[in-house]
């Protein structure tokens, strides 16, 4: 069956359409061929790429058909392809040549431009590059249309033997085309530097030179130009005449160094060094030792293994090794080793992506000659590691065994870490279900480096096997251990030593914790629960003897009578939780501790142990997740499009925010308008699990001062009267006015004399006969006086006069106790608050339900009744809207779903998580809702405004990422003005090349990450010193300035 193709190339590439053609007994295998045919010719297809996916069209019937299994860049200018999309016909004026030359290629094409005056030089074709960085002693960027078309005549000139030297040494070496535009300039000049245009140079020689120079340190290239011009170009060239002189002296061999001759018979053995690169591969992979030499029939038997396409797990060990430069260097022992490791890894009765074999296939070329066991029998053991783990003193970590943790477990040297941490807390808990309070401890003593943690890390990341060690034998090590024995660590380590064997490294079960002595007053008489089973206990013990029995159980034998803490069920998921944003993983709860407890039988009712919540696992293999929640999402692996973004702020930004993590980012609790409206829109079950709204105030409730001066003021005038300050004044002054007056003293000895007299008899103590003197008459009055009842005070506050009524009538003021007291009307409303909860206590207060309210309990994102009413009317706007509304209420609709892949170019984890999927007809389209605030801006303006908002804020790049890693094939984005009563909506349709604006700078960004990684370096966002220029207003500012002075 015939299959034929058009590869069209981009407009923006400037290249040529390409056309391939070939036969293949399905489409399948044509497909496969495709890949294989496009790969050879150097072509990358797809989005972001100089040409589009391939497209099949129907068979044509000329007698000028290109060559089969080659690509053909000539066919599409003498024919077109009709509107169909299927059919071929001539065009006009289009003349059959016959033989079709398939030599050009699309990167000779010259393109001359005519509309603008310089193009970017980066976008041009090697051989145009090299002829700009020869002839021009500056670096440049752009060149001009003119300074294009003389490098391209330059170019394809073959009379200039240095620069298609130079050429031909520049396509053997890999390492020069990774190389940037400057560094490709530099390449050129010391180039010219150490080979003279004036001599004739080879390009072998001229290969080993840009090898050397491309593979070298920044620092050491200058050193190496210096060693190569003070002599070691001289040797390379008479070591390349005499290699020469050799090769001319031999006899001619075939192609693939083995002459087979028809007179060979079994015993002749062909060497398999001297064989081709793919047949030297499966000489090695079809025996089962390492072979040197084939006889005939096992040499022919190879070549129809190589030639069989309907075999997948050959030919995609063949695809793999050749797309490994390290695998296609080796010889014939290391051959042998990488397929031998092959079929362990990969079983040849099951079938196998050709990605992941290329993927073991650089991993294993990568590892270290010592560690390629231990790859191989992890692969093989189905855990795909990238790279072989080794405690601190160098020695294997992972002895490559399922421990108790699953098979599925990430397990590191800083998760062994934190259960460390975990096992020395003296809390009694289930070492898989650990709570979030232990989890949050363990980590402050991790980052902390406290004692004695510390030692225990220092002693157990040395062990060999560490990591194989089963979690349950860690925590029965410290706990079994001595106390304090970490102050002396000769006998820690040997305590280590000899305690961890292999029995003891494999142990499933937990020791309890050492159960503390309580001691009692009386042992003997202690009365006994009986545990009767099926969680009932009898209590006859309690009712005999002691009245108050004190009841001596361990703590490791009673069951908790009510669960809160929140556990988890793997320890490790926790070293990955990123700051929200990201930047350390959170650990997915399970099963409660008291749930999972078998020791003894539960006292607690069932309803109120905690109920199990899903589990996540550590790390996310690529795939689609749905209903992951926010903290997992954003603790999980990969790089995320927001951290592409910082990247884009400046790589020394992403490194202090993402990878030292100098720059701590902390949730905010303050409500963000596009949450609130994201979780009405898109989630609105959710909202009160992220959301507090404002509580509603009942009605009644006391809410101002007023209404509480009012409620009191009503109150007191429904009490009994109290005696006033001045009716008890009255009732003071009537007693005083009925007391018997004293005596006046007399300012005169008349005065004195009458008052004297006026004294009873018996306070006349004067005798007969003596003298009446003053003093003497003044004495006795006074002694008269003192004997009369003294008069109360009249003077002073309520309570004073109280108290001396008290005196003289105590019955009336006991009652006068007995009546309420009315509640006070000033002081500060919480004193007023006070007084009504005295005399109301059901009373309701708003600013208590408001108080609450905002000390927020949950931790969720408090949202005011206006708030909410806003955010109601944005929902129902995007409801009402009739293309917003279909995107939000399809059924189909899928809502923060998570997918995780990798980065095609450099192999990082990224993951992805539009708001909004849906598939219509097999098309799959994504969208994001956006808030805006745009309530001032002009409507003529307004799309201008918009476009500048997906360039600002990077959504474009977002966008890329979202198609590329969820095979989006369409993407919109909902804007909404949040602006109250303002609520317009705009569904704007990402184009063709805004995405491809986008996959451009996120691959870019991509690029400078994984450098950042490789070399350590993040470099600021301005590293260069530079003088300040005039922009162009400035400059007629100061032309102006000028003319006026």
């Amino acid at each position: 069956m015939e299959f034929f193709f058009v590869v069209k190339a981009t407009q923006k590439s400037g290249k040529e359409d390409a056309v391939i053609w070939f036969t293949a007994k399905s489409e399948a295998r044509a497909n496969l061929q495709l890949d294989v045919e496009l790969e050879d010719a150097g072509i990358e297809t797809g989005r972001g790429k100089d040409y589009a996916k391939p497209v099949r069209t129907d068979f044509p019937v000329y007698n000028d058909l290109p060559e089969e299994s080659t690509v053909d860049y000539t066919w599409c200018k003498r024919y077109e392809l009709q509107d169909n999309g299927r059919t071929w016909l001539p065009k006009a004026g289009a003349e059959s040549t016959g033989p079709v030359d398939n030599t050009a290629a699309p990167e000779t094409t010259v393109k001359v431009e005519t509309i603008v005056e310089s193009v970017p030089l980066e976008n041009r074709t090697p051989a145009v590059r090299f002829a700009v960085h020869l002839t021009c002693d500056k670096y440049q960027s752009h060149i001009t249309k003119e300074q294009q078309l003389a490098a391209s005549e330059m170019s394809l000139d073959d009379g200039n033997t240095y620069l298609q030297n130079l050429l031909l040494a520049r396509y053997d070496i890999p390492e020069v085309a990774e190389l940037s535009l400057n560094a490709e300039w530099k390449l050129v000049q010391t180039i010219k530097q150490v080979f003279s245009q004036d001599e004739a140079h080879e390009a072998e020689v001229i290969g080993a030179f840009m090898a050397d120079w491309a593979r070298a340190d920044a620092g050491e290239r200058n050193q190496l130009v210096e060693e190569w011009r003070s002599g070691r170009l001289t040797l390379l060239k008479s070591e390349n005449t005499s290699i020469k002189d050799v090769a001319t002296a031999q006899v001619p061999e075939p192609e693939n160094g083995i002459q087979i001759d028809e007179n060979d018979d079994e015993t002749t053995r062909y060497p398999v060094v001297r064989m081709p690169f793919r047949k030297q591969l499966l000489a090695q992979f079809t025996a089962n030792e390492l072979r040197h030499h084939l006889t005939r029939e096992e040499y022919e038997g190879i070549s129809a293994l190589e030639m069989d396409t309907d075999n997948s797990y050959v030919q995609n060990l063949l695809l793999a090794a050749e797309n490994c430069e390290e695998v296609k260097g080796y010889d014939t022992k290391d051959l042998w080793r990488y397929t031998d490791a092959i079929r362990k890894v990969f079983s040849q009765k099951k079938r196998h992506e050709l990605s992941l074999v290329l993927r073991f296939t650089r991993i294993w070329a990568a590892t270290n000659y010592i560690d390629r066991g231990i790859l191989v029998r992890e692969w093989a053991a189905g855990n795909r590691i990238s790279n072989v783990q080794r405690t601190d003193s160098g020695t294997n970590a992972d002895g490559g065994y399922v421990t108790d943790r699953g098979e599925g477990a990430h397990h590191t040297l800083d998760t062994l870490d934190l259960e460390i941490a975990c096992a020395l807390l003296p809390m009694d808990f289930h070492h898989f279900e650990i709570p979030s309070s232990v989890l949050r401890r363990a980590k402050e003593i991790v980052a902390k480096k406290e004692e004695p943690w510390k030692s225990w890390s220092a002693i157990l990341r040395n062990q060999p096997g560490v990591l194989a060690v089963n979690r349950a034998a860690i925590f029965n090590l410290i706990r079994i251990a001595p106390e304090n024995i970490h102050h002396t660590p000769a006998a820690h380590l040997e305590f280590v030593n000899k305690i961890m064997t292999a029995e003891f490294n494999s142990a499933v079960e937990l020791l309890p914790l050492p159960t503390p002595v309580v001691e009692t007053e009386a042992p003997a008489e202690q009365p006994q629960v009986e545990n009767l089973g099926c969680g009932v206990f009898s209590i006859d013990g309690l009712m005999v003897g002691n009245t108050a029995p004190v009841i001596d159980i361990p703590s490791n034998e009673v069951e908790k009578m009510e669960n809160t803490a929140e556990t988890t069920s793997d320890v490790q998921m926790e070293t990955a939780k990123p700051e929200k944003d990201e930047d350390v993983g959170s650990v997915p709860p399970g099963e409660s501790t008291d749930a999972a407890n078998t020791q003894t039988d539960s006292i607690a009712p069932k309803e109120q142990q905690s109920e199990p919540i899903i589990e996540y696992p550590a790390y996310f293999e690529p795939g689609r997740y749905e209903g992951l929640p926010n903290d997992v999402y954003h603790a999980a692996n990969g790089i995320s499009s927001t951290q592409v973004k910082d990247a884009r702020v400046s790589l020394m930004y992403f490194n202090a925010r993402h990878v030292a993590k100098t720059i701590p980012r902390t949730a905010s609790k303050v409500l963000d308008m596009g949450n609130l409206v994201h979780a009405l829109a898109l989630q609105p079950e959710n909202l009160d699990v992220e959301f507090s709204v404002e509580p509603e105030i009942p009605e009644g409730a006391f809410t101002t001062t007023a209404t509480l001066r009012e409620f009191i003021d009503a109150y007191n005038a429904s009490l009994p009267a109290l005696l006033s300050a001045d009716e008890i004044k009255a009732l003071l002054e009537e007693y005083n006015a009925s007391l018997p007056a004293p005596v006046p003293l007399g300012a005169s000895l008349e005065e004195t004399a009458q008052s004297y007299m006026a004294l009873p008899a018996e306070y006349q103590r004067i005798e007969e006969g003596q003298k009446q003197t003053a003093t003497a008459m003044k004495a006795c009055i006074k002694e008269y006086n003192a004997t009369l009842p003294v008069p109360v005070k009249t003077s002073g506050s309520r309570d004073a006069l109280l108290e001396q009524l008290a005196i003289i009538n105590p019955d009336q003021v006991a009652q006068e106790a007995q009546k309420p007291t009315p509640l006070k009307v000033s002081g500060t409303k919480a004193d007023m608050i006070q007084a009504v909860k005295s005399v109301k206590p059901d009373a309701i207060f708003a600013d208590e339900l408001l108080d609450a309210w905002r000390n927020n309990p949950g931790e969720k994102i408090l949202v005011t009744r206006q708030q909410l009413a806003t955010a109601r009317a944005i929902q129902s706007a995007l409801m009402g809207h009739p293309t917003a509304g279909m995107l939000l209420t399809h059924p189909s609709r899928a809502v923060e779903v998570s997918y995780f892949g990798f980065d095609d170019e450099t192999g990082l984890e990224v993951r992805v998580r539009p708001d909004l999927e849906i598939e219509l007809d097999g098309v799959r389209i994504g969208a994001d809702l956006k808030t805006i605030s745009m309530w001032n801006v002009k409507q003529e303006s307004l799309r201008a405004r918009l476009h500048r908002e997906i360039i600002d804020r990077d959504y474009h790049l977002s966008a890329a990422m979202y198609c590329e890693t969820a095979a989006l094939d369409q993407f919109f984005w909902i804007f909404v003005n949040k602006d109250e009563n303002y609520h317009w909506i705009a569904i704007i349709e990402a184009s063709t090349e805004l995405l491809e604006l986008g996959m451009l700078e996120y691959r870019k960004m991509m690029r400078a990450i994984a450098t950042g990684f490789d070399s350590g370096e993040w470099p600021a966002p301005i590293i260069d010193d530079y003088t300040d220029e005039l922009n162009d207003f400035d400059l007629r500012r100061l032309e102006a300035l000028r003319a006026q002075a």
